[in-house]
């Protein structure tokens, strides 16, 4: 039922909006619509639906909703912005930096790190949240900037996780929900966006009237100052030679007539590190809560590593055509645990679908929640094997362009889909399978030894969501594979600078291998 100027506005759920939505779905439908005050939201429930209107005719439904959001920052973030010339720019930098083949040449930035994160596992394992946030963290900055994050409490990484406003490890705890992504709030829909009268007088509001806006202008400084100033160092190591392997490196050295100038090459690494960490971060933290809720599942899959790896290495990615269950289980985190309800894609003209009116400027949202449990028998169960082991040996599985024969929609799709998905997928890869390597993931207990409730499918709000918080008990695998961890670290640390950064010999490494492949 929609009521006068606010639509559905009054039934729009202030949480967990994904089962909402789920019920909508089993109850209008593949494609449904919503009024929000006057803007248009088009609901799509059905893998049919998203292969017919966002990659059939992602022509027009490539676009994005004109949030007011995006006249801030000279809407340089990639995420936000239309999908016009300098948009198709910023996405062909990644397209041609990060596709399955390049991402090969940071795979020993994602291999270190993910030594440190078992290291950290072993000697801290009550801040597993904290050791995985630090994994993701390192692995975009070195991915983007081409320097590490030994810890995320000191220097330029301090100042992007405030960007982004992650929750802070410990604070996931004691906090749960008071604390919520920075960027993620951004993002979610506003009043100003559901009532275009509105924005006239949102432009000439004070910014101490409305913490809408003063967030917004908080970002708009910190982008400003710290983007900037990557972007100066990135050119410093450049001049004097030191090229090393990263993504900012590469879009200052492109030639391409479609290079992007400064500023928008220090927006467009800017943003994708809070893309990547935060996705990443969040992925793994469904990972933990699923080997915790189905100890089955971990069980199998330690087994598989076990057998095919043994205790005496580590798995790697050279191993993964090896590790059926453990593909599956990868793709299966990502289909049960999505991290993200899809920022809203747009239509650039009017449409009809199935004799359905789809007005131009609609907000048409993939129902991902949905989406990745309507084609699965009891979708709510943790199970890898659902996943094929010849589909997932592509490993562009989980991107595949024809909706009907994917695993899942995490990812997005058409246009808009993850550019930096084969980054993301090794940097998981490693993470799962060493952890399950090195590491059991046991439900907490209480002072009375009671397990501690976890609720399987409660999330935070938001487009870019994480489960809610939970308590885990992550136990070592036996003193033998300790000691190879340790052993593993030391060497490790021998690479690395004062400051916890690669050394010059590291780079040089990096690049003679390259060179060689």
């Amino acid at each position: 039922m929609t009521y006068p100027l606010v639509g559905n506005l009054l039934q729009m759920p202030l949480k967990n909006f994904h089962l909402e939505f789920q019920k909508w779905a089993n109850q209008y439908g593949p494609i449904m619509s919503l009024k929000l005050g006057g803007q248009d939201m088009i609901l799509l429930n059905s893998p049919e639906a998203v292969r017919d209107l966002i990659e059939k005719r992602s022509n027009i439904y490539s676009a994005r909703p004109d949030l007011y959001v995006r006249e801030f920052g000279d809407n340089l973030n990639i995420v936000l912005r239309d999908n016009d010339e300098v948009w198709r720019r910023q996405r062909k930098m990644y397209h041609v930096r990060l596709n399955v083949k390049t991402a090969n040449n940071y795979l020993p930035y994602q291999i270190f790190d993910s030594i440190q994160l078992m290291h950290d596992m072993a000697e801290h394992p009550s801040n597993w949240v904290g050791n995985l946030q630090r994994y993701t963290a390192s692995i975009a900055s070195t991915v983007l900037y081409g320097w590490r994050t030994p810890n995320v409490n000191t220097g330029y990484i301090k100042d992007l996780i405030e960007v982004s406003r992650f929750f802070p490890p410990r604070r996931l705890y004691t906090d749960g929900l008071k604390w919520m992504d920075r960027t993620s709030a951004a993002i979610n829909l506003q009043p100003v966006d559901f009532f275009s009268f509105l924005r006239p007088w949102y432009r000439v509001m004070p910014v101490w009237m409305s913490s809408f806006k003063r967030a917004l202008s908080d970002i708009q400084q910190l982008e400003n100052q710290l983007f900037f100033q990557l972007l100066e160092g990135a050119k410093e190591r450049i001049a004097v030679g030191k090229k090393y392997p990263s993504f900012i490196r590469d879009m200052l050295i492109d030639k391409d007539a479609d290079r992007l100038d400064d500023r928008q090459i220090a927006h467009n690494a800017g943003h994708g590190f809070g893309a990547a960490t935060d996705t990443s971060w969040n992925t793994l933290l469904g990972f933990v809560k699923a080997m915790i809720l189905f100890p089955e599942v971990q069980k199998k899959a330690q087994e598989e590593i076990d057998r095919v790896i043994g205790t005496e290495d580590f798995p790697s990615w050279e191993d993964r055509a090896r590790l059926p269950y453990i593909r599956g289980v990868v793709e299966e985190t990502l289909r049960c645990n999505p991290i993200s309800g899809a920022v809203p894609h747009s239509v650039s003209c009017d449409d009809v679908y199935k004799g359905m009116k789809i007005p131009k400027g609609a907000a048409v949202m993939m129902n991902i929640w949905t989406l990745n449990h309507s084609t699965y028998e009891d979708p709510r169960s943790f199970d890898p094997s659902r996943h094929n082991s010849e589909s997932t040996l592509n490993e562009s599985f989980g991107i595949n362009t024809d909706s009907l024969n994917r695993p899942h929609f995490t990812f997005g799709a058409g246009r808009r889909v993850c550019p930096g998905f084969h980054v993301a997928e090794r940097a998981l890869f490693l993470a799962i399978s060493r952890l399950l390597w090195g590491f059991e993931f046991h439900r907490a207990v209480d002072s009375n030894g009671q397990p501690l409730p976890i609720n399987r499918d409660a999330v935070t709000p938001g487009f870019i969501v994480r489960p809610e918080a939970f308590e885990c008990e992550v136990r070592p695998r036996g003193s033998e594979r300790l000691d190879l961890i340790k052993k593993a670290w030391r060497e490790a640390q021998t690479q690395l600078d004062t400051d916890g950064n690669f050394k010059e010999e590291f780079f040089q490494k990096m690049l003679s291998k390259k060179e060689l492949d």
